[in-house]
């Protein structure tokens, strides 16, 4: 028997086609290993979104060819966004890979193996037809077995400036409300209760499909689903969020009271350079659309400091903006020129110690923000998903997070009275003390 080892890199969107391909292998007789040193196939799922993102795709590659001088290593796949986006390069610069699959081809992982083991020469897979019936495909989740992401559409049809995924991605396609519902349905029966939809573009679901498919009308199907007790949104864009998707939101039980919404900027004019669909008037009103909701609704957002052509008053008026909205959560990055996107051909490329400063500034905002928000949550309560139990020093504390802290991204809730709780339990618990990105609390 052979096994396979993996290293997913990149978005969680990566994480779900690492996860069908580990699928496939093992329904064919692999073995998956955590020890790449046992590991016969190592695949590593890369990632291209920026510059960073690139350097440790090709570093990790690297580090993997030395399980084939050392190791039992006797195949290295290179899968996802880089290998799309440099092809010819990858299998030049790296020739001890002996399989590249693209975006759109990880279905194809165990014949592209295969084959590499039946010749012995290096193969290469780029298909550009999307997986038809994900839904009946084997996947094997590397997630804790009480939370999954499910991955409702593919690609994207926004066409901002600095972004390359959908050269890689291509464009926008959703699956079919009846495949995610067969998927969910699944994975809630082997014991999943939290479903994280992503998605290039999460309330973009559906347009594509020209048959009054929407984000709203897969979530009405979702939390029929027994079993099913989170469902979270990530990544929806503001251009497409309706009032209809807002109500429901507010309604269903099952629905977290969390929003994650990547504005990327607030100056009008850095956000027509970006081309974004979006305007400042516009982002205004739908985030106090979403403050005045009841319940209330976390809000998450991310943002882009440098992008060419940003002043330092665009910059300042970026500041004022968190201040005055004050959201929950917020993430940022320094922008990246990726070649090949109208962005990087752009003129008044700011300086990387100008981004660098600016991160840090934002950051610091945030910082600020973000203790205020959870100092102000000492003395509510909450329903806590525990993920492990960790020892402070002073004994075991439960660690997890509330309905509204993502996995990965956000804080977490420690609860100092754990008792005989596990990871995959939900307590009831009351927030005794915040900070910056945690909060601490007894359970009820």
């Amino acid at each position: 028997m052979k096994k396979i080892g993996f290293i997913s890199l990149g978005c969680s969107k990566n994480l779900v086609d690492t996860e069908m391909m580990i699928g496939l292998m093992e329904k064919a007789g692999y073995e998956m290993t955590e020890d790449l040193n046992e590991a016969n196939v190592i695949i590593i799922n890369t990632c291209t979104f920026i510059d960073a993102a690139k350097d440790e795709s090709v570093q990790t590659l690297l580090q993997a060819t030395e399980y084939k001088k050392n190791g039992k290593c006797e195949k290295l796949v290179a899968a996802g966004c880089l290998s799309q986006q440099f092809q010819e390069g990858l299998a030049r610069e790296i020739p001890e890979l002996d399989v590249l699959l693209g975006t759109e081809s990880w279905s194809k992982i165990l014949d592209a193996v295969n084959e590499s083991y039946r010749t012995g020469k290096q193969v290469n897979c780029f298909d550009s037809a999307p997986c038809e019936h994900e839904e009946l495909i084997p996947r094997q989740l590397v997630t804790p077995k009480y939370t999954a992401y499910v991955k409702i559409a593919e690609g994207c049809n926004n066409g901002c400036t600095f972004c390359y995924i959908p050269y890689v991605r291509g464009k926008a396609r959703s699956r079919p409300i009846p495949s995610v519902v067969h998927e969910v349905k699944r994975l809630a029966a082997q014991g999943v209760k939290e479903f994280n939809l992503i998605a290039q573009d999460l309330s973009y679901y559906g347009r594509d499909l020209g048959d009054g498919t929407n984000l709203a009308g897969l979530l009405r199907e979702l939390v029929k689903v027994e079993g099913v007790k989170w469902i979270r949104l990530f990544y929806m864009y503001p251009t497409y969020f309706t009032d209809e998707l807002l109500d429901l939101i507010t309604r269903e039980k099952k629905i977290c009271k969390y929003v994650d919404i990547p504005l990327q900027h607030i100056s009008d004019s850095v956000l027509k350079r970006m081309h974004r669909r979006d305007t400042k008037e516009s982002i205004y009103a739908l985030l106090g659309k979403l403050r005045a909701a009841s319940p209330r609704i976390t809000l998450r957002t991310t943002l882009m400091v440098g992008f060419p052509g940003e002043t330092e008053a665009d910059f300042q008026e970026l500041c004022d903006f968190i201040r005055e909205v004050k959201f929950d959560d917020m993430g940022a990055f320094k922008y990246s020129p990726q070649d090949g996107t109208p962005a990087a051909r752009m003129a008044d490329q700011i300086p990387e110690d100008v981004k660098e400063d600016r991160y840090h500034r934002l950051m610091s905002v945030q910082a600020e923000i973000s203790e205020e928000n959870d100092r102000n949550l000492i003395g509510t309560e909450t329903e806590v998903l525990v993920e492990e139990l960790v020892d402070n020093g002073d004994g075991l504390v439960a660690k997890g997070r509330a309905e509204f802290q993502a996995p990965e991204v956000d804080g977490n809730v420690y609860i100092e009275n754990p008792g005989d709780l596990k990871p995959g339990d939900f307590c009831k618990v009351r927030i005794v003390d915040g900070y910056a990105y945690d909060l601490i609390a007894n359970r009820i």
